[in-house]
C-alpha cells in the first residue's frame, strides 16, 4: 500500500512537470547511422557470455558490432554489471540493454515509475564504451503475460513519459527505444493488435513520440517462425516497415531502427539472405537475432549454440557473413584505460564527469588488485574526498601535471570509523587523484615524484 502511495506520488509529480512546463525533446547525442556501423550483433541471456558473443559479431571483418541483453530489477549486482561495461569496452561491444522487471506465476510484473529510477540510477553509474547508452523500455507491452497480466496502452505511454524525463535527467547520452511489439498478436483478452497498439498510444499522448530516440521491433517469419525469407507480409522478417509506414501516417518522422529479436528455429538458410538483401533498409541500425545461447527450455529451438556450445549451421552463416569495422563515438564519460606509474600498469576506470565523480566507487564490494579509478578535474584545486558508501579501504595518489604530489595510505571505510565516513583533503591543488586498493602504494613502492601516465586510449 505504501509503495503504490508513493508511486501516484511520484507520478503526480512528473505529470504536473509535463504539464507545467515545456519538456525539452533530446534527440540522441550522436546518429548511430552517421559513423561506419556494424549492424550485425546477438542477443544474449547472461553477461557472461560477453566473451562469446564478441567472437560471432566481430567476425569476418566486424568490430564494434552490438549485442542485445536483458537487465532484470533483481538483477542489479553493481560488480557484476560493471564488469560485463568494461568487457564491452575492452572487446568492442556496443550494450543494448533491455529493461525487465520478473515474473511472478504465469505473467511478469508490469513496471513502474520507481523501477524506471532504480533502473536509471544503476545504469548511470555503469561504465559504457560508447557515447550512445542504447536501452529498451521493457519488453511486448500488447502481450498481457508480459505487463502484469493486462494490455494497457495508458500504462506504456505513461512509461515512457517518466522514463524520458528520468533517464534524460541522469544523463543525455540516454538513447531510449520503444519495446518490441508482437506484430503477429491477435486482439483479444490477453493480447492487442500491434498497429491498434500504436494508434492507442497516440490518442492517447500525441506526442508520446518525441519521447522516444528509437524504435526496437521484432522481426521474426511469422506465422509459427517459418514463413519465406522473403514474405512481405506483415507477419514476416519485414513487418518492422508496417509499424514505421503506420507511424508516418499518423504523422511521425523516421527514427532508428534496431531488430532486436528475430530467428527462425533450425534453419541455417535464413540470416544470409536477410541481412544481404532483406534488412536492406538504410534505418536499420542493427541487427541482434535470439539467441545466441540458451541452453535448456523453450528457446532451445532458437539457439546458435547447441547444449554443448558447440556453433549451429545458424551460427557459422551469421559467423562468415562480411561484417564491417564499425566506428562509434567512443564514451566520454567512463572508459577502461591502462596506467603507468611506479614502474607497473593497471587498469583503471576514468570518472571526468560530475556524476561519476560523486558515485566513484561507492557501493562496490571489493576493487581488484592492479585496478584504480583515474578521477580527472577540469581544474586543479584541492579537490575534497570522502569514503560515503565504501566497503573496503583504499589508497589515495594525489596528482598534478602527471606527477604524484601526495599520497595518504590505507583509508578505511565506514565500518571501521563508527560509521562516520573519513573525509580527505590534499595539500596542494591537485587535477587527478587515483583510488587504488588499500596497500597497492606500499607494494609497489610508490612515492611523490612518480610519473602517472595513460598509456592507452
Amino acid at each position: 500500500m505504501f509503495r503504490q502511495f508513493i508511486y501516484s506520488f511520484i507520478r503526480i509529480l512528473l505529470v504536473l512537470w509535463v504539464l507545467g512546463f515545456t519538456v525539452s525533446v533530446v534527440n540522441a547525442i550522436v546518429d548511430p547511422l552517421s559513423v561506419p556501423n556494424n549492424r550485425i550483433g546477438v542477443h544474449i541471456l547472461e553477461p557472461s557470455e560477453i566473451a562469446s558473443a564478441a567472437s560471432l559479431v566481430n567476425s569476418s571483418g566486424g568490430d564494434w558490432g552490438y549485442v542485445t541483453i536483458p537487465l532484470r530489477a533483481d538483477d542489479r549486482d553493481f560488480d557484476k554489471w560493471s564488469e560485463f561495461f568494461t568487457s564491452a569496452t575492452r572487446l568492442h561491444l556496443i550494450p543494448i540493454i533491455r529493461l525487465a522487471t520478473f515474473a511472478a506465476g504465469p505473467t511478469w510484473v508490469a513496471p513502474t515509475v520507481l523501477d524506471l529510477v532504480d533502473f536509471a540510477n544503476f545504469l548511470a553509474g555503469m561504465p559504457w564504451p560508447v557515447k550512445n547508452r542504447y536501452v529498451i523500455l521493457f519488453n511486448e507491452p500488447n502481450h498481457a503475460a508480459e505487463w502484469g497480466g493486462t494490455v494497457s496502452p495508458l500504462q506504456y505511454v505513461n512509461l515512457l513519459i517518466d522514463a524520458h524525463l528520468i533517464f534524460k535527467s541522469r544523463s543525455q547520452d540516454f538513447f531510449l527505444l520503444t519495446s518490441g511489439l508482437d506484430m503477429s498478436a491477435p486482439t483479444n483478452h490477453t493480447s492487442l493488435d500491434a498497429l491498434q497498439f500504436y494508434r492507442a498510444l497516440t490518442l492517447l499522448q500525441p506526442r508520446w513520440y518525441s519521447f522516444i530516440d528509437g524504435l526496437s521491433v521484432h522481426a521474426y517469419p511469422n506465422p509459427g517462425f517459418a514463413s519465406s525469407v522473403n514474405s512481405t507480409s506483415r507477419y514476416g522478417i519485414t513487418s518492422f516497415r508496417y509499424e514505421t509506414q503506420l507511424l508516418r501516417r499518423l504523422g511521425f518522422p523516421p527514427k532508428p531502427v534496431f531488430i532486436t529479436e528475430t530467428g527462425r528455429p533450425g534453419s541455417a538458410d535464413y540470416f544470409l539472405p536477410a541481412l544481404t538483401q532483406i534488412w536492406t533498409d538504410p534505418d536499420v541500425v542493427a541487427v541482434t537475432p535470439f539467441l545466441l545461447f540458451a541452453g535448456a527450455g523453450e528457446f532451445t529451438r532458437f539457439s546458435l549454440l547447441d547444449t554443448s556450445k558447440n556453433p549451429t549451421a545458424a551460427y557459422n552463416s551469421l559467423l562468415n557473413i562480411p561484417k564491417i569495422s564499425g566506428s562509434p563515438l567512443l564514451s566520454a564519460v567512463s572508459a577502461l584505460r591502462r596506467l603507468s606509474l611506479s614502474g607497473v600498469e593497471i587498469n583503471v576506470e576514468i570518472a571526468d564527469t560530475q556524476p561519476l565523480r560523486t558515485a566513484g566507487l561507492s557501493g562496490r564490494s571489493k576493487l581488484d588488485p592492479a585496478t584504480g579509478m583515474l578521477f580527472i578535474f577540469p581544474d586543479s584545486s584541492r579537490h575534497s574526498f570522502w569514503m560515503q558508501g565504501m566497503n573496503f579501504a583504499l589508497d589515495f595518489i594525489w596528482i598534478k601535471g602527471g606527477k604524484i604530489v601526495q599520497i595518504t595510505p590505507d583509508v578505511p571505510p565506514p565500518s571501521q570509523t563508527g560509521n562516520v565516513p573519513r573525509q580527505l583533503t590534499p595539500d596542494q591543488p591537485v587535477d587527478q587523484v587515483l583510488e587504488v586498493p588499500a596497500g597497492f602504494t606500499s607494494l609497489y613502492e610508490t612515492k611523490v615524484g612518480d610519473v602517472v601516465k595513460i598509456i592507452s586510449p
